[in-house]
């Protein structure tokens, strides 16, 4: 039987941002005769992939620059205020009488219609006729959840046989608080639409299934996961190194990192690695000039996802820090952990499904105070080397590229339950 999947994502293969579909990617190609990967989410001159497997094949489907779609939608969003978009009464009481709210619910309907037919625009142009079946995978719960409705409904009225229609779910498009109105447009109208829907974490599956429980049978966690890990030793050299690795954008809270460091005056020396840009990097760099001399700082900027984990493999890592106000299941963590380093993490998403407090690592509460990071770092320092053959293991038992593999098996196997 011959297996098409219609992908839509935000930025794989022609920007940074989704590293994790890059582990995914070969998994789909081997269980899917052709993959099809639309991104929505670029500037139209970006046309340079990353390297794909033979029967992968990747379009941009934006036509406008970011500034002129953004200006669009949001036109028709604000029109949204006194005429509202087509979507289930049960939205339309969720968004409530909040003229910001049903802007950012007609913004969002607005998008997701204008990427839908950029999407079958393409998709006019390609012969499915070899397909006996099509999946359509929407990979964030969000704008390309969204597309994926839509497209899907198209390919049904050109006599395609579409068996599934399926979205990820994993932090910004999974918890409303993440947003700064508090809200999510069209919870109700996806969940009705789509066949099922995967949080990337438990406890994304439990808060979604708690939120909308008439639609929890549809609702199931499917883990990230990460390949290429193998135990590494930490330093020998009496340096403890720590390493973060994210954008540098307030939700990181990579300043608190920057603070405690510069109160503390350990006796061994710490050596700081930070990989990743953004706007905060250069805040970060002058902070950073006045840390203890005993405490130095790197900063690499962005690296590809493959040098990230040659990282690992070429210098010690003591521990890895994650100071998130919200996450969904990181993905950072995992690579930490597949080679042997414990972790910090905050009690925000599913980060207590990587990390248990005392074994692997770290947990800190979301609204920790400094004074309680500075003594966990301290903690660490002392502890830390006994915990990598218990971070190691966590890795292997649960959060290997295997999962990729069994997720790709799930949506291309027509007799599995969803």
């Amino acid at each position: 039987m011959s297996r098409c999947l219609v992908l839509v994502t935000t930025a794989f293969p022609f920007a940074s941002g989704e590293p994790y579909l890059e582990t995914e990617i070969p998994f789909l190609a081997e269980a899917f005769s052709r993959v099809l990967i639309f991104t929505i989410g670029l500037h139209p001159d970006r046309q340079t992939a990353l390297p794909l497997p033979e029967n992968v094949t990747a379009y941009n489907c934006a036509r406008l620059s970011p500034k002129q779609a953004r200006a669009l939608d949001t036109l028709h969003g604000a029109s949204a205020i006194l005429l509202p978009p087509d979507v289930l009464p049960d939205d339309l009481n969720e968004a409530g009488r909040s003229p910001l709210r049903r802007a950012f619910l007609g913004y969002f309907c607005a998008r997701a219609e204008r990427h839908a037919q950029e999407i079958e625009t393409i998709l006019g142009q390609i012969d499915f006729s070899a397909f006996s079946e099509t999946v359509v995978y929407g990979y964030w719960f969000f704008v390309a959840a969204a597309a994926v409705v839509r497209v899907s409904a198209a390919l049904r009225q050109r006599g395609m046989r579409v068996t599934r229609v399926i979205s990820r779910a994993h932090g910004y498009d999974l918890y409303p608080y993440a947003n700064r109105l508090n809200y999510l447009p069209c919870r109700r109208t996806l969940l009705e639409a789509l066949d099922a829907v995967y949080p990337c974490s438990q406890n994304g599956a439990d808060f979604l299934r708690s939120r909308y429980p008439a639609y929890a049978q549809k609702i199931r966690p499917a883990f990230l996961g990460t390949g290429g890990g193998a135990p590494q030793n930490g330093s020998a050299d009496g340096t403890f190194r720590l390493l973060t690795c994210a954008r540098t954008v307030p939700l990181k809270r990579l300043d608190r990192l920057v603070q405690t460091l510069c109160a503390m005056h350990p006796a061994q020396p710490i050596e700081w690695t930070h990989i990743g840009d953004g706007p905060e990097l250069p805040a970060l760099k002058k902070g950073a000039q006045r840390l203890p001399d005993n405490i130095t700082a790197r900063f690499t900027g962005a690296l590809p996802h493959t040098q990230v984990l040659d990282f690992y493999r070429t210098h010690p890592v003591d521990l890895f820090v994650l100071l998130s106000t919200r996450e969904g299941l990181p993905v950072s963590v995992m690579e930490a952990l597949s080679f042997g380093v414990p972790a910090v993490v905050t009690d925000v998403g599913g980060c207590t499904e990587l990390i248990r407090d005392g074994e692997n690592g770290y947990v800190l509460p979301a609204d920790f105070s400094n004074a309680l990071l500075q003594s966990t770092l301290e903690r660490a320092m002392r502890q830390a080397q006994s915990m990598r053959e218990a971070a190691f293991r966590t890795w292997q038992s649960r959060f290997t590229a295997d999962n990729f593999r069994l997720f790709a098996d799930l949506l291309s196997d027509h007799s599995s339950e969803l």
